[in-house]
This record gives structure tokens, C-alpha cells and sequence, in this order.
């Protein structure tokens, strides 16, 4: 019997899209498809750049992060204010000149950061990218959904970084540099003014040079648009120098994302309608799917709950997230 085939119309969902396309179901059995040779084998090295599939990837891992990251309202304790965020940013540097490969400060100290993340602080999700500084040495930055004090962040940093002693290395160099007491650096002035540098020095010299500055965090509550602002960090191209190795990561839920996935029957062909007649002008006509820009808190004030509850069921089944925690049933 030869093998036959049916076209089914099938949709996916994500936060802030419903995407339509067409999936081939062939029965009784799929053919072998003829494999062919020609092809040239194609170079996997990054060379610097963030290829058009991990830039995709990317904003997909970041749009997830953003989705199922609840606002949370901390004290300022510098103004006495309380402030609301969703995600935090971190940025992690070497107290002193790196002398280890890329690879091995990502294996090695990297690594253990993200594990320390997870089990300290609860992190669920989070995504990270590599670059150069200009002094050659790799630096990180990450992008997590929860709220870490920043001393403890640079506690546990320095920690780590010093499994390769990096602490050690840079107490070293800084009791060298200020043998005769404090030394200004004029290379720094431009950014790093005399009186702050006094500052650092005062504080250096109390704990033994132990405590580099070689963490920083910060919200993104004064971007405006904040998915736009870190698509745009985190896949811009190398400019100091290139990686070696991967240059971004996430973990494993946001690595594998493939939204809801699901065959459009009756019920769902209606509400696809629905949301069709009521924003035309959202909608991206391809050769091969269909794109609506509609998010899901839409979905539900149109109505349309079983998109709505299929998205949810996905975002339970793959991050233990319930939906109705930042969008509930009206």
C-alpha cells in the first residue's frame, strides 16, 4: 500500500502570538526521503556574530522570561521608596587578568554561578550571554526572575571565582600597586573620579583586598521597552574580541520552547475567526503560516478560553507556572 497523505491546519501559542501553519499527516507509513551528499558542510563557529536562528531563539527565551516573571515590589532602601520589577540584570567580571580559556571559566566558574542560583535563590528561569571586555578578559551577563541582594551575589561570585583564584590574584596585584599607601589610577579618572577612588581604596585595604567589585545588579523598571532592550544586548556582535564556545545560554524549559501546539478543530476555528474579524491589521500573512499578534491577556477578554486554557495547560505541563497568577479567569 502506498502511503497517502492529509494536510491538517494546526496553530501554536505564545504570549504575545498565535501563529497558524499547515502539518502534513501521512498514513500508513511516512517514505523514506533520499538523503543527498552535495551539500557543503557548513561551519558551526560563531565567528563573533549571533546567527538569524539563535537571535530567533533568543527573543523567544526572552519573551517566555518576561511572561512568567511576577512584578515584585521591594524597599529602596536608599530613598525609602518601594519599586516594583519583574527581571534583574547581572553582571559578572574577574577580580584579575584571566589566564584560564573561555571554556573553562564557563565550566568551571559559570556553571556553578547558575547551579548556586537555582538552589539559593529559587531562579526558575534565566538566560546568560558572554562577551570580551576590553582588556581581553570574558565577562557575563544574565538576565534571572528573581531578586538577589546584591552583596550576597558578590559574596558568592568571589567565592567562586577564587576555586581558579582570581581573589587571590587580585589582593596581590592591589597590595603591590598600593605598597606606599594609596596610588591614584589616572587611566580611570575619566570615569572613576579621585574621591571614589579614595573611596574604594578605604574599603579594599579594610577587608584584606578580599572583596573585589566584580558583580552588579540592577532592575530594568526604567526601560520602557524592555524586551526590545535586552534582544538588543544579548545579540548584538562581538566588537573586544571573540568567545570561544557558546555565547549565550538558558536553561533547559526556555532552551526547548515550542508554545502550545495543538490541531485547530471547530472550537478553536471559531475563536481563530473571532480574533481575525476583531484585529485584521494584526496579522502577518507568510507563504507557508500565519502569524496573529495578539497577546493572551487578550485572549481572555475576547473570550477566547480554550486558547487561553491550552496555553496555560502548556505553560503548567513544561514550567510548573500557572497562568491565571498574572492573568486570571475574569
Amino acid at each position: 500500500m502506498k502511503p497517502s497523505f492529509d494536510i491538517i491546519q494546526c496553530a501554536s501559542i505564545h504570549p504575545t502570538s498565535v501563529n497558524l501553519y499547515k502539518s502534513v499527516n501521512w498514513y500508513p507509513y511516512r517514505p523514506k526521503r533520499q538523503r543527498f551528499d552535495h551539500l557543503v558542510t557548513s561551519d558551526k563557529k560563531h565567528k563573533g556574530k549571533v546567527s538569524i536562528t539563535a537571535r530567533r531563539k533568543v527573543s523567544r527565551a526572552v519573551e517566555y522570561l518576561l511572561f512568567m516573571a511576577n512584578d515584585k515590589i521591594l524597599p529602596d532602601t536608599a530613598h525609602g521608596k518601594a519599586y516594583r520589577f519583574k527581571i534583574a540584570f547581572i553582571t559578572l567580571t574577574l577580580p584579575s587578568h584571566q589566564i584560564h580559556s573561555d571554556q573553562e571559566i564557563k565550566d568551571s566558574l559559570l556553571n556553578q554561578f547558575l547551579i548556586e542560583l537555582r538552589y539559593r535563590f529559587k531562579v526558575k528561569n534565566y538566560l546568560w550571554r558572554a562577551e570580551k571586555q576590553k582588556n581581553g578578559n570574558i565577562h557575563f551577563h544574565i538576565l534571572v526572575d528573581r531578586f538577589i541582594p546584591w552583596s550576597e551575589l558578590r559574596d558568592k561570585w568571589n567565592r567562586i571565582c577564587n576555586k581558579l583564584h582570581y581573589v587571590d590574584r587580585y589582593r596581590d596585584e592591589m597590595k603591590q600597586f598600593h605598597t606606599g599607601g594609596f596610588q591614584v589610577r589616572a587611566d580611570l579618572l575619566k570615569t572613576w573620579d579621585y574621591k571614589k577612588q579614595v573611596k574604594a581604596y578605604q574599603a579594599g585595604k579594610a577587608n584584606d583586598w578580599n572583596n573585589p567589585n566584580s558583580t552588579d545588579i540592577h532592575s530594568l523598571r526604567k526601560i520602557s521597552h524592555v524586551q526590545a532592550y535586552i534582544l538588543k544586548y544579548c545579540t548584538k556582535d562581538e566588537k573586544n574580541g571573540l568567545v570561544a564556545g557558546r555565547m549565550w545560554g538558558c536553561n533547559e524549559n526556555l532552551s526547548t520552547i515550542k508554545g502550545a501546539q495543538l490541531i485547530v478543530d471547530s472550537v478553536l476555528s471559531s475563536e481563530l475567526c473571532l480574533i481575525l474579524d476583531k484585529y485584521p491589521d494584526r496579522v502577518l500573512q507568510s507563504t507557508h503560516f500565519s502569524c496573529i499578534y495578539i497577546d493572551v491577556q487578550m485572549l481572555q477578554q475576547l473570550g477566547c478560553l480554550e486558547l487561553y486554557n491550552l496555553f496555560g495547560k502548556y505553560l503548567f505541563d513544561s514550567f510548573d507556572f500557572n497562568i491565571q497568577s498574572i492573568i486570571p479567569l475574569s
